[in-house]
């Protein structure tokens, strides 16, 4: 039984409400009118939690545009698909691992080029989350991140927004104290409950991710979901609704869905194709799709070829990305930031957008 009623959209028109009850029968809405109808019966039928849940849902669907704003520098989401740029501090994450992490002159010529290729936020990780990864102390993390985002505030200014990928509160309060504006946590704030008042006390804004498992368990454990999308919403609601008890205000948090992060490749692909659900929370979605191994997967089986490498993915990077930016996702997390700032310039004017 579901712990709450959900609005799915059928199309940019047609949405269908599943209720608590299970013996309630689907209820597809096409106009405003037969909304408000659905509410009044609710209420008459003394289901006033459901009615109220539907209207917000119903609200929130209908958000287009939002703001990210922090000590002075703002992006407008909507507007176009925002770029979120990898810098990776670490000599083992899947991707880019190892690739002179400890130069800093060559990091910020990566983070030079990234902006002005499109990105239009920085988001650094010094710490590997691929599976079987090992965890790394918050000292060791500190080291590596924090002379980097000192170095890039110092050297390229502060006219965009940084975000620090990391899951320990320790490391956040400091990046964030140094120059980060975004906390994007794996764990969406249940590996370190304190990184709910770190966010408080900053009044930063966090990337709240879902995962199942951790890194070091997702290559053992059975991974399992009733409904991947419906599990993943109210493990966003359960979230949220934390953050604003440690005082997180309610414009601070961006979902993400996690791709990758303990789901196999029928839940990755099953996300992607319903991102537009997650659209009844009201709030940025960020996703992450560049060069996951999904991607080879599913290349691997339909092409019959070999493997390909991580950096050889760009096309099927862009493929998934252009049906999740068409269902909604409004910041696509890449590390080919040039190639895909041009393909979204097409699609976002394909799709209506005006050209700045």
């Amino acid at each position: 039984m579901k712990s709450f009623p959900v609005i799915k959209p059928i199309d940019k028109k047609i949405f269908k409400i599943e209720f608590k009850d299970p013996y309630l029968k689907p209820a597809v809405i096409e106009t405003e009118e037969q909304f408000k109808e659905l509410i009044q019966n609710l209420i008459a039928n003394k289901r006033q939690e459901e009615a109220k849940e539907l209207t917000q849902q119903w609200i929130n669907l209908k958000k287009e545009h939002f703001k990210l704003n922090y000590h002075g520098k703002f992006l407008n989401l909507g507007v176009k698909t925002a770029i979120m740029g990898i810098i990776n501090i670490t000599p083992d994450s899947f991707s880019d691992g190892g690739e002179d992490y400890k130069d800093i002159n060559k990091i910020l010529k990566k983070v030079e080029f990234m902006l002005e290729n499109g990105a239009d936020i920085i988001d650094v990780g010094g710490e590997s989350t691929r599976p079987g990864a090992t965890p790394i102390s918050a000292d060791e993390e500190i080291e590596r991140v924090i002379p980097v985002i000192q170095a890039i505030r110092k050297n390229l200014g502060d006219r965009f927004l940084l975000s620090v990928d990391t899951y320990k509160s320790t490391v956040a309060d400091i990046a964030v104290s140094e120059g980060a504006d975004i906390i994007n946590d794996i764990s969406g704030m249940t590996f370190d409950d304190k990184m709910a008042d770190v966010v408080a006390k900053h009044d930063c804004h966090i990337v709240i991710n879902h995962i199942k498992g951790t890194p070091q368990t997702w290559q053992t454990q059975e991974i399992y979901y009733d409904d991947v999308v419906y599990e993943i919403i109210e493990f966003f609601k359960n979230q949220i609704s934390f953050g604003i008890s440690r005082g997180i205000k309610p414009d601070r948090f961006i979902i993400d869905p996690g791709i990758g992060f303990g789901k196999k490749v029928e839940h990755n692909v099953e996300i992607i194709k319903r991102l537009d659900e997650f659209k009844i929370l009201g709030l940025p979605i960020l996703i992450g799709i560049s060069r996951k191994s999904f991607l080879n997967i599913i290349l691997k089986n339909l092409l019959n070829r070999p493997d390909t490498l991580p950096k050889e993915r760009l096309p099927a990077t862009l493929g998934a990305t252009a049906y999740a930016v068409l269902k909604g996702a409004h910041i696509v997390r890449v590390h080919d930031v040039k190639e895909t700032a041009e393909f979204l310039t097409i699609l976002d004017t394909i799709r209506g957008y005006k050209i700045e």
